[in-house]
């Protein structure tokens, strides 16, 4: 079994990319299960084998306790992480050929707190994490550098392989397209860009065997391409160019 675990910044499509990528396993034959670990989503584009909602919602939570939204998906988190197993054992009990969990609308959430690294950790099989990248976050190529940092932070904090996937790519305008396209060779100005130049020698030497994937989850284009990339993931050379 191999479990994916869709993160990214808000906005960045996990929801969408989660339904129409098992959808396209499934075309493939593959058996598909999904997971829903966001408290706060509201509607759903795929119908989920295991949903946290069940054990806590924002939305309630924001009722009951008088939270604002930001406190009530901090206060959400708190109780994930406190009934854990009662989040880990159904997961577990599924057994697909593709297990595809789609994490919080707010990675950090997911991402620092306990509940991420605790449950990549915990799910048996292969797991994997893809990080999905906006390009309207895209706009400068220091832009591009913090995301491809994040990226990093994300391998590094969940400890499995991760997978680099700019979303959206029938979206990007002509900016966004150079700045991928060109970001190992523009120039970074200013004070932040020599602090820029030094984290792009680190991303390079970190990233050398790995590539930037180009997906549209509403045009269904790039899928091949993401998952001949997560079979790469668990290759002993481990070579993604």
């Amino acid at each position: 079994m191999v479990t994916l675990l869709i993160i990214g910044p808000a906005g960045s499509g996990k929801s969408t990319l989660t339904k129409s990528f098992g959808e396209w396993l499934e075309d493939e034959g593959m058996r598909v299960d999904y997971v829903n670990l966001d408290p706060g989503a509201e509607i759903l584009p795929f119908k989920p084998s295991f949903d946290v909602r069940g054990i806590v919602k924002v939305e309630d939570l924001m009722h009951r306790e008088g939270l604002g939204p930001n406190g009530a998906l901090i206060r959400a988190a708190e109780i994930m992480e406190k009934r854990f197993q009662e989040v880990l054992e159904p997961i577990s009990a599924l057994s697909p050929d593709y297990l595809l969990v789609d994490t919080p609308g707010q990675m950090e959430i997911f991402l620092f707190r306990t509940l991420g690294p605790r449950l990549a950790s915990s799910l048996r099989g292969r797991v994997v994490s893809v990080f999905l990248i906006d390009p309207a976050l895209m706009r400068k190529p220091n832009d591009f550098m913090v995301l491809k940092m994040l990226g990093l932070v994300v391998e590094l904090r969940l400890g499995v392989p991760s997978i680099e996937v700019v979303n959206k790519c029938d979206l990007m305008n002509d900016s966004s397209q150079r700045v991928l396209e060109d970001f190992t060779k523009m120039d970074l100005e200013g004070l932040s860009g020599s602090l820029a130049e030094e984290l792009r020698g680190v991303i390079d030497k970190l990233e050398k065997k790995k590539r930037t994937l180009m997906v549209s989850a509403t045009k269904g284009t790039g899928f091949l391409d993401l998952y001949k990339a997560i079979g790469e993931a668990f290759c002993a050379c481990g070579d993604m160019t």
